[in-house]
């Protein structure tokens, strides 16, 4: 179970290597060592939020042209049946 865990973790660590500058560390000591992973942490979260917004922005404006235009094609139909 450990080497599952672990396995799912590893890539998340190299992306935060490859893409949030982890390689190498410009700050001091300990403390920098943290405030580094935090910060690449962070920065994380908010592209993955990010992400999740915009496909549900998207989502919600397809929804609204949906029912925009289907309002559009039930005023037509009541108006050729009358």
């Amino acid at each position: 179970e450990l080497c599952k865990r672990r396995a799912a973790i590893e890539p998340i660590i190299g992306h935060l290597k490859s893409d949030f500058r982890l390689s190498r560390n410009l700050l001091k000591g300990q403390v920098g060592d943290e405030i580094n992973v935090l910060m690449a942490a962070c920065a994380w979260n908010l592209r993955k939020w990010l992400v999740i917004a915009t496909i549900f922005l998207f989502w919600q404006k397809l929804g609204l042209f949906f029912v925009k235009y289907l309002r559009f094609f039930v005023v037509l139909d009541k108006k050729q049946f009358c």
